[in-house]
């Protein structure tokens, strides 16, 4: 009896390591392809995004199996598989070739705007027989050798299939550019290329390489920003949430900053430079012709400096909100947030909950980020309220990724004229793992899209 127990053992250890080694040799298979892409692209292109699905699902199907050992998100990829199979079961494969790189840009033609995407595919024929099956009205597709393209009219006056079939001609002839890719040890499996940005942005263009290792996803790249910089503030902040430091600023951050502040203070919204350390929104109870969101005012939890092109006068500012938040020594009593005013300079100033967080600051920094990243949602408040808020299908997702999460660093510095360098990274727990928590929260969106589309 003991010897068939030992022999059953010794046969199930076999058994699995065999069948590990086979999930191993099948992973590796899928070796990662260093040679760069070539694909047709017009010149004109808006923007840019190469996709190394190869590396992505290499790496995440050895986390799914061997590292994280999640059943309960293997059963979601199953179920997710069977309802789009029973639903698509008539569509016969494109013949996509997963191991070359998938390239998405941004395309503007006649006034209207498209999205394409360019991938490899293994039998062109068999791409140009069965992709009208993957076609809506406002779609067509079309392969030439192993190049295949897919165009998607995102806005514009409707394209009839006449002006969809020209479009698609003309992309198809587009000439044919190589892509370089980053050094295989960084593992690259984002790469975005924006030429041009909207002017309100602030910024021109933007290349940037995203990457991922064992605990961390890490970018790298350029940003152009043809402003002229401010001079670097003299003040600073004591961390405690996420803590953004920056001179470069786009045309709408201002608003979006300080949406909380009184209309008509252009003065105090005339930014050059900030520094901000948030950590997080408080619902509290409306005030008059204060912003009304959902029977709510949304008070930031945060400490914030402002440095402005002119002079400001903090007693100003807290003179023009509402007598019922007005506190003593320039206080503005909102609830349970208390916000403290302060002049730091004739053209900086100080808002937020403790100015004991102000210190003296020396440096040349342009812009950093760097913090807790779990901060951003977190919401207080009705207990009720806000656990209804944590709860929602997006929100919950985020928060998830979010939790997995240790901190974020984000640094541009000086390199060349109106360039500017861009290194960040996100760092994850100890037991996470970066592409694992990506793909989790990506899945969950598509149910949850899938979900509200069919209720709509």
């Amino acid at each position: 009896m003991q010897i068939k127990k030992r022999f059953y053992a010794a046969f199930l250890v076999v058994l699995l390591t065999v069948s590990s080694l086979l999930i191993f040799i099948c992973i590796n298979m899928l070796s990662t392809s260093h040679t760069n892409p070539r694909i047709p692209i017009p010149d004109d292109a808006k923007w840019m995004i190469r996709l190394d699905a190869e590396s992505y699902i290499k790496k995440e199907i050895y986390n799914t199996l061997f590292t994280e050992k999640d059943d309960a998100f293997i059963q979601q990829l199953k179920d997710l598989y069977e309802q789009n199979t029973n639903i698509d079961s008539k569509k016969k494969s494109l013949q996509i070739d997963f191991q070359e790189d998938a390239v998405i840009y941004g395309l503007e033609r006649d006034g209207k705007n498209f999205l394409v995407i360019a991938v490899q595919t293994r039998n062109s024929a068999v791409f140009n027989e069965h992709i009208s099956e993957y076609c809506k009205s406002n779609q067509i597709g079309r392969a030439q050798g192993h190049d295949a393209i897919f165009i998607s009219q995102v806005s514009g006056k409707k394209s009839s299939k006449k002006e969809l079939e020209g479009y698609l001609a003309k992309l198809v002839q587009a000439p044919v550019i190589e892509l370089r890719k980053a050094a295989p040890e960084k593992n690259e499996f984002i790469a975005l290329d924006v030429k041009k940005l909207p002017a309100n942005s602030g910024f021109s263009s933007i290349k940037l390489s995203i990457q991922h290792q064992d605990r961390s996803i890490n970018l790298d790249g350029s940003i152009t920003y043809p402003k002229k910089l401010s001079t670097p503030m003299k003040f600073g902040l004591k961390p405690k949430g996420v803590y953004v430091y920056s001179r470069l600023i786009p045309e709408k951050l201002p608003d979006t900053l300080l949406n909380f502040l009184p209309d008509g203070l252009t003065t105090f919204k005339d930014i050059q430079a900030f520094a901000l350390d948030f950590s997080g929104t408080y619902l509290e109870d409306t005030k008059d012709s204060m912003p009304n969101n959902y029977g709510f005012l949304l008070v930031p939890t945060m400490n914030l400096i402002i440095q402005t092109k002119s002079s400001c006068d903090v007693r100003e500012l807290w003179s023009a909100f509402p007598k019922s938040v007005q506190g003593t020594n320039l206080s503005l009593n909102f609830g349970n947030t208390i916000y403290h005013l302060k002049q730091l300079s004739p053209n900086t100033y100080f808002i937020g909950v403790d100015p004991g967080a102000i210190i003296p600051y020396n440096g040349n920094e342009i812009l950093s980020i760097n913090g807790n990243l779990e901060k951003i949602t977190k919401v207080y408040g009705g207990v009720f309220v806000t656990a209804v808020i944590e709860n929602l299908g997006p929100v919950k997702l985020f928060n998830e990724f979010l939790k997995s999460t240790e901190f974020v660093q984000l640094k541009v510095g000086k390199k060349q004229g109106t360039s500017y360098s861009l290194q960040g990274q996100i760092k994850f727990k100890a037991e996470k793992h970066p592409l694992h928590e990506m793909t989790k929260m990506a899945f969950g969106m598509i149910q949850f899209a899938e979900q509200y589309s069919q209720m709509y």
